[in-house]
């Protein structure tokens, strides 16, 4: 098992020699230590931690525990959004209002680019990310909560681009962002991996 050892002194790799399923080893260093990685390359076959793999869109299409939160209230675009996640989940989704508090599950938001925007901004969560910021008609991406649930946001111009998605979006669960210039998928991609480091006081 490979380990990152990272010191005053610089970083170092070090290889353990796991014979059981739970074992303690003792590494010597000649600095103070400063951090710890295990696998740093992930290249063990293992399961990864939830905060480890990078939250894809499938994440919100499967778990039958996902809140929807529909930002149009009416018209052409809250019945595009009503209508693309049910296509998402396959299922009638659970929806939530706006206005509440984010709940601990992981939550859908589907709405027009200044209203995703706007619920974003008053919640205090990571704007929309630079790598779809003004790209195509839509986009759709993935965060990590503080808490681990996963919360996607699909962001459109208008009605006719939150309608143009529910044929094409889910086939895109693999990814961690995506945009569409209508119903066509310009660019996609997924969030890099996140190695588990344990800092040393």
């Amino acid at each position: 098992v490979p380990v990152a050892l990272r010191s005053e002194g610089g970083e170092e790799i070090r290889v353990l020699d796991l014979e059981r399923g739970r074992q303690t080893f003792m590494l010597e260093v000649h600095t103070r230590p400063l951090a710890v990685a295990l696998d740093p390359d992930l290249r063990l076959f293992r399961r990864l931690l939830p905060d480890e793999a990078p939250p894809i869109l499938r994440q919100v299409m499967v778990d039958r525990t996902v809140a929807t939160i529909l930002l149009p209230e009416s018209g052409e675009a809250h019945a595009a959004a009503e209508m693309l996640a049910t296509k998402l989940q396959n299922r009638t989704p659970r929806i939530i209002s706006a206005t509440n508090g984010l709940p601990a599950a992981p939550t859908l938001v589907i709405g027009l680019h200044e209203q995703v925007d706007a619920w974003l901004a008053r919640r205090q969560l990571p704007a929309r990310p630079e790598i779809v910021q003004g790209k195509g008609s839509a986009q759709a991406w993935t965060v990590t909560r503080p808490q681990g649930a996963t919360l996607t946001l699909v962001s459109a111009r208008d009605a006719g681009a939150l309608a143009a998605l529910v044929r094409p979006l889910p086939h895109y669960g693999r990814q961690s962002y995506i945009v569409f210039d209508g119903a066509k998928m310009i660019e996609r991609g997924t969030w890099p991996m996140r190695v588990q480091v344990m800092k040393l006081e």
